[in-house]
């Protein structure tokens, strides 16, 4: 595996993924994903390699590029998801989700 914060970014994304398919469903959730994937490959092409569906989501793709660049992927999917939810369900539990990635 990559990085430390790589390995953090995976955690939350799944616990985020979990949390928010309890509440809003999985079909929401899938949106907010594929909404997220499609604002990170504008910057990055390598977003291609999250790899998500209504059973889970997976950032080992990252796991074979350079290990900053995988950060960067990350980091950026992570934020358009936070920011995504901020819309929806409110800028209180955006502004934790960001207070956690700060670490």
């Amino acid at each position: 595996m990559g990085s430390e914060k790589l390995a953090t970014y995976k955690t939350m994304t799944k616990e985020m993924f979990d949390q928010v398919e309890k509440s809003l469903g999985s079909h929401v959730v899938i949106l907010i994903l594929e909404h997220a994937q499609w604002k990170t490959k504008e910057k990055y092409e390598e977003a291609n390699l999250i790899q998500f569906s209504e059973s889970g989501i997976s950032l080992d793709g990252l796991d074979d590029i350079d290990p900053n660049q995988a950060e960067k992927i990350a980091h950026e999917f992570t934020m358009t998801i936070i920011t995504s939810l901020g819309r929806l369900v409110g800028k209180e539990l955006a502004s934790k989700l960001t207070k956690y990635l700060e670490y």
